[in-house]
């Protein structure tokens, strides 16, 4: 005799014993749930599906025969007819349902806002520091991106302009097909104007400028890119700011550390000297601290030693 047991677990917690007995030669069949019977059969000798309720869940045994003559069995429930616990449960998997794909549209719509954030930020971030050393018009990533593939080099001027209102400092270019371009921008009202490099800025500072070909008005001032003529006005200014702070000292002497430095460091090092003057409240890149870390920097003191003792 054939004997199955399964244990069903419905939905509350419950368990439930179900059984069943399959004589091997009467094929009488009985099945009980829980020590209750709930179907008996007499003679089965071929493939036949038993069903019965365990609470409000319609459950099947299912006696299969095998081609050998031998039975197979199985137990399951049946969630796909109709039945109040059926139409129950796919009422509940629509509001699932329902559930995920406004959790998942939101979790896209989540990604989708934080992807557009960060590429906005990015940009945002991009300009930021094309901004800090460059003046740009019509600035756009498509237009940086075009200046630098067609893009073409000139010089630029500036000079500062007292208005009845409020100071500007005027700059203007002249295009390789003669086309001249001008711009301005606010500064504030008194005091040294300082350039993004940190840099006070002079009448007649010039610097390189990239423009459209095909629309001059598209075009990046660059600070960090002082032309020759500029970079000797600096030299001179930086010679003059250390004998006005170093008078005990010869003019040779004071000359011969700033060209040292100049030697050494380039031309961004002359800005201690400019503005060796200046508080550190007044001036964020250059000023009396930054000035004195400089000349104290044992590497270029040995410099100075070596190169200007005889002056």
């Amino acid at each position: 005799m054939a004997q199955m047991n399964w244990v069903y677990l419905d939905n509350r917690g419950g368990r439930h014993r179900v059984g069943l007995y399959h004589g091997d030669q009467s094929g009488h069949v009985m099945l009980h749930c829980n020590m209750r019977v709930v179907q008996i059969d007499f003679s089965v000798k071929e493939t036949k599906m038993y069903s019965f309720f365990i609470e409000d869940e319609l459950c099947e045994v299912m006696l299969e025969r095998q081609p050998d003559g031998r039975f197979g069995y199985d137990f399951q429930v049946n969630k796909e007819v109709d039945t109040p616990r059926n139409r129950e449960r796919k009422a509940d998997n629509q509001r699932d349902n329902r559930q995920v794909a406004w959790f998942v549209a939101g979790f896209v719509a989540l990604l989708a806002v934080v992807f557009f954030g960060l590429q906005w930020y990015g940009s945002e971030q991009r300009k930021k520091r094309m901004s800090a050393t460059s003046l740009f018009s019509q600035l756009t990533e498509q237009n940086a991106s075009r200046l630098g593939h067609e893009g073409k080099n000139a010089e630029v001027q500036l000079i500062v302009v007292q208005e009845s209102d409020q100071r500007k400092v005027y700059y203007g270019f002249v295009s390789a097909d003669s086309v001249r371009v001008s711009g301005n921008f606010i500064v504030a009202d008194t005091g040294q104007v300082l350039l993004p490099t940190g840099f006070p800025l002079t009448d007649r500072d010039a610097f390189a400028v990239r423009y459209l070909p095909s629309n001059p008005q598209v075009h990046r001032l660059d600070f960090h890119q002082p032309t020759p003529t500029t970079i000797m006005d600096y030299l001179r200014r930086a010679i003059e700011a250390e004998q006005r702070s170093h008078p005990a000292l010869s003019p040779e002497r004071n000359r011969c550390a700033v060209l040292t430095a100049f030697e050494q460091s380039g031309w961004q090092c002359l800005g201690h000297f400019i503005c060796q003057g200046m508080l550190p409240e007044k001036q964020l890149t250059y000023h009396r601290d930054t000035y004195l870390r400089f000349v104290r920097e044992p590497d270029f003191a040995r410099a100075v030693e070596r190169e200007c003792w005889e002056q």
